[in-house]
């Protein structure tokens, strides 16, 4: 069997559909997979173990200037087109993964129906469409557009995985360990909207009482240089029981996840690169849902806050990025935090 994916962003969303790999890969164990995805995520699907075949595409870029890059979208078209594909899953959704199906050789293109599909112009590009059940979780949306292809509808959870990364990324990764006794937490502060983000102080205080309780080491990573700093002013407060990471590759990162006993986190790229690893997670929602987007498995746990002006949402806050309190995650204190902590992992 040969399968094409086509997720083409963002890193969040290609991480979340990697149960997908697992799945396929589970039910056609010599199965080849392909996958179409915007060329400045490519790094991580190429890493997955699963995937065969990475067909990258710079949507942004050819349609600034169209005319320059004709032999680029030519070569793209000509190594898509050179395996004919028993199914095609349009994981995406929209115009641009449309076209993309289009142009793939299958005669099964399976993707979303109109009342979940993100564009519907894309449903012109499928021959097989299935509405998303309400209230799921985003990766068990992905599965299910997949198993209903195969109208099987058996329960499968996807087991953790490493990324394949090179000796030298992973003799980092084991130095960073080097000498540090267990438990290891991996503390992840940061998140694309300041509305996910736990206030610094309570982040802390939490963090004080989480050490008290298990006598851990904390590994602080970030992905800018406001997170650095965040990271930075958290080890200052914790002394000895904490470290930065430098910057790693996404895949590496992965790695290092699989190799600690805990990881801390907002709702944030972090937190769903962990959820493809066997290491619980612990993470903090607050304008967006805990249950639409927290890892899936028994060993991952998430504390939602509530809004104080009586929103509700199945996936995001309306006003998430206008929001000016942010106070369903900002206003909850590291003793809020800590407890719920210990009812859920206690």
């Amino acid at each position: 069997m040969k399968f094409l994916i086509i997720k083409t962003s963002s890193l969040g969303d290609i991480v979340q559909s990697f149960s997908v790999l697992s799945y396929l890969k589970f039910r056609f164990p010599d199965c080849q997979i392909d996958w179409i995805v915007e060329a400045p995520f490519a790094e991580l699907v190429r890493a997955h173990p699963h995937v065969n075949r990475t067909l990258c595409i710079r949507t942004k870029v050819w349609r600034k200037a169209p005319w320059n890059y004709i032999e680029e979208m030519r070569l793209f078209r000509k190594n898509l087109r050179e395996i004919e594909y028993d199914v095609v899953f349009d994981l995406q959704g929209n115009v641009k993964s449309g076209l993309a199906t289009f142009q793939a050789r299958s005669k099964h293109k399976v993707g979303f129906a109109r009342g979940s599909v993100s564009e519907w112009p894309n449903i012109l590009f499928t021959n097989h469409r299935y509405q998303l059940p309400p209230q799921q979780n985003i990766r068990e949306d992905y599965l299910f557009i997949v198993k209903s292809y195969f109208q099987d509808f058996s329960p499968f959870s996807s087991q953790g995985l490493s990324l394949n990364i090179t000796p030298e990324l992973q003799r980092v990764t084991e130095k960073i360990l080097t000498g540090l006794t267990p438990p290891i937490v991996m503390v992840c502060p940061g998140s694309a909207w300041r509305n996910k983000q736990m206030t610094e102080s309570a982040l802390i205080d939490f963090l004080k009482l989480l050490q008290v309780k298990l006598q851990c080491h904390f590994l602080l990573i970030w992905g800018s240089e406001d997170e650095k700093k965040i990271a930075e002013r958290i080890v200052q407060n914790l002394s000895q029981h904490a470290q930065i990471v430098d910057r790693l590759p996404l895949p590496a990162l992965q790695n290092l996840m699989n190799q600690v006993d805990l990881v801390v986190a907002m709702d944030s790229l972090p937190l769903h690169l962990a959820g493809t690893t066997s290491t619980p997670t612990f993470s903090v929602f607050g304008a967006s849902s805990a249950r639409k987007y927290q890892p899936a498995g028994e060993n991952h746990h998430a504390l939602q806050g509530a809004c104080p002006y009586g929103r509700t949402f199945d996936k995001r806050c309306p006003i998430l990025r206008s929001c000016a309190t942010g106070n369903c995650i900002r206003a909850l204190t590291g003793l809020d935090v800590f407890k719920e902590f210990c009812n859920r992992h206690l």
